[in-house]
C-alpha cells in the first residue's frame, strides 16, 4: 500500500511538472506575434502593433465585409484598420479590442450592432473563440471572461495551476500545432493587409434571396457586452459610433428602437436601397457592388466626424 501510495505521489508530480513546463512553454509561445497564424482574421488582428489608426471597424460578419477599406480611406482621407470577424459576438469583440488596443491607438470606432449581434448564440455557430484568447489568460479582462464563458476553469485547479487550460483545448496547442507554427510563411499566410483587414466581396449575385425574421428582443448577455465595449472606448478616449449594414429587405425597425439608449452617434443604411437584390449575395451581407455602394453611402454620413 505505501508503494502504491508512493507511486500515486510522483506520477501525480511528474504531471503536474508536465502540465506547468507544457502551459508555461505554450503561455510564451503561442503570444508571439511571429508565431501567429495571421491566416485567420482574429490571430491577424492580434499580430498588429505600433498602429495609430483614425479609425476602426469592429463586428461580426456584417462589419468584416461591409466597407470596401481602401476606398473609404481614399473618399476620408484616415487611415483605417478593419476588425471585424465572422461569427464574433460582442464579448468576442470586447476581448479583440481590449488586447488591440494594447499595442495600436484608434481614433474612431465603427461599431456594427444588429439584432443578430444583440442574440448571438443563436444566431451564430460559434460567438465566442475561446482558444483564440487562452494565451493571455494573465491579463485580468481576459480571465474574467474566459471564468464566465467556461465555467469550468472558474475553479480551484486554475487557481494554482492555470495552466492545465492548454489541455482542455489540446486541438489548438499541441506540440504538432506548435511545429506547424514555427514553419508558417507569413507572406503566403497573410491574406488580410492588402484589404486593411477588410474582405474583398464576391461579385455574386443571387437570383432568389431567402429571407428570414431575426430575434426581436435583446439579450442581456450581449446587450452586457455592448454597453462594455462602450466603456473601453470611453476609457480611452475613442469616439465610438454604431452602425448597421443593410440587411436585404430588412428595415430593421426593432434595432432603431433599442439603440437610442446607447447615447452615441448611430448611423443606420434608411437611403440605401435594401430592395435592390443586385446589392447582396444573401439577406444580411453585401456583395462587391452593394460594398461599394454603402462605402460610399457611409462616407456621406461620417463626414462631419
Amino acid at each position: 500500500m505505501k508503494r502504491f501510495l508512493i507511486k500515486i505521489f510522483i506520477s501525480s508530480g511528474l504531471l503536474f511538472i508536465f502540465i506547468l513546463g507544457y502551459g508555461s512553454f505554450c503561455d510564451f509561445f503561442f503570444q508571439q506575434k511571429k508565431y501567429l497564424d495571421i491566416s485567420e482574421k482574429k490571430q491577424w488582428i492580434l499580430a498588429q502593433e505600433g498602429g495609430n489608426w483614425d479609425y476602426a471597424v469592429l463586428g461580426s460578419s456584417r462589419a468584416f465585409g461591409a466597407f470596401d477599406m481602401n476606398l473609404l480611406d481614399s473618399l476620408t482621407g484616415w487611415n483605417g484598420i478593419n476588425l471585424g470577424s465572422n461569427g464574433s459576438g460582442f464579448k468576442d469583440n470586447y476581448l479583440v479590442l481590449s488586447l488591440f488596443l494594447k499595442s495600436n491607438q484608434i481614433e474612431k470606432l465603427f461599431l456594427q450592432v444588429d439584432m443578430a449581434s444583440l442574440n448571438s448564440k443563436s444566431s451564430f455557430s460559434n460567438e465566442f473563440h475561446a482558444f483564440t484568447f487562452l494565451p493571455y489568460w494573465d491579463d485580468p479582462e481576459v480571465r474574467i471572461v474566459l471564468q464566465e464563458e467556461i465555467p469550468i476553469l472558474n475553479n480551484s485547479i486554475s487557481s494554482i495551476l492555470p495552466q492545465w487550460r492548454y489541455f482542455y483545448y489540446n486541438k489548438y496547442f499541441s506540440p504538432k500545432e506548435v511545429i506547424r507554427r514555427v514553419n508558417l510563411k507569413p507572406s503566403v499566410s497573410d491574406i488580410f493587409t492588402d484589404y486593411k483587414g477588410g474582405m474583398k466581396n464576391a461579385d455574386y449575385t443571387s437570383s432568389e434571396i431567402k429571407t428570414y425574421v431575426l430575434p426581436q428582443k435583446k439579450d442581456l448577455e450581449d446587450w452586457k457586452y455592448l454597453w462594455k465595449i462602450k466603456s473601453k472606448a470611453e476609457e480611452e478616449g475613442i469616439n465610438l459610433v454604431l452602425f448597421s449594414a443593410p440587411r436585404y429587405q430588412d428595415n430593421q425597425d426593432i434595432l432603431k428602437s433599442i439603440l437610442p439608449q446607447i447615447s452615441n452617434k448611430l448611423i443606420f443604411p434608411n437611403n440605401f436601397d435594401i430592395n435592390n437584390s443586385k446589392f447582396f449575395k444573401d439577406q444580411g451581407h453585401l456583395n462587391y457592388y452593394g460594398q461599394k455602394v454603402f462605402t460610399m453611402y457611409f462616407h456621406e454620413l461620417i463626414k462631419e466626424l
